[in-house]
């Protein structure tokens, strides 16, 4: 199963942010990538995540496997908390 969301980051990612989506991502068996300015990056990975650091605006969730609709759900409620 594949399934993508979006989500808007009104203030700068800070590195709390930048570690709580790795930690969240990490927890789920999907490959889960995040997209900015068309440039996708590993979610389970924090030096793929850590380039996000100082970033806003839309960004994007894909993941594919059986739990990705939870997991992007999950990783929708961090972005949530950002606004």
């Amino acid at each position: 199963m594949e399934s993508t969301t979006q989500c808007l980051i009104s203030e700068n990612l800070n590195r709390e942010k930048v570690f709580q989506l790795v930690s969240v991502a990490n927890q789920f068996e999907s490959n889960i990538l995040i997209e900015l300015n068309r440039k996708r990056f590993n979610a389970k990975s924090l030096l793929s995540v850590g380039m996000l650091h100082g970033a806003h605006g839309e960004i994007f969730f894909h993941a594919n496997g059986d739990d990705c609709e939870t997991a992007l759900e999950e990783l929708k409620k961090i972005c949530v908390e950002i606004q």
